[in-house]
């Protein structure tokens, strides 16, 4: 409620900029958990930005912005396609990718469970 209106979240007696701070510090901490983890599953290296970071983007902007839940389906779906794509035609494994990313922003154009406004 504090992002939406902070005006009448302060009002109401609500604390905005705590909210904010310990806000920002559980995502930063989250984050630095996050980083941590993938540093041991995945190896930094100079192009690790290209080969992962493109990916998560993708996900994310298929499953929806804001949509934990579309994250998770569309991680599931489209590692799924990739996966297959990758086992059914090597060389043209990550056409299938793009391809699904594709037919599904054109369906769903805010992602599987993105917000409409």
């Amino acid at each position: 409620a504090a992002v939406d209106n902070a005006a009448m979240a302060a009002a109401l007696g609500v604390r905005t900029e705590i909210i904010y701070a310990v806000s920002f510090a559980i995502a930063v901490g989250l984050a630095a958990m996050g980083g941590v983890i993938g540093a041991e599953l995945l190896p930094v290296e100079p192009y690790y930005a290209l080969r992962y970071m493109v990916t998560f983007l993708v996900v994310v902007s298929v499953g929806g912005a804001g949509s934990i839940p579309g994250a998770l389906i569309a991680c599931l779906l489209l590692g799924a396609i990739d996966t297959t794509g990758r086992y059914l035609a090597p060389e043209y494994g990550e056409f299938f990718f793009y391809l699904a990313v594709i037919v599904i922003i054109t369906l769903f154009p805010r992602g599987l469970l993105g917000r409409a406004k």
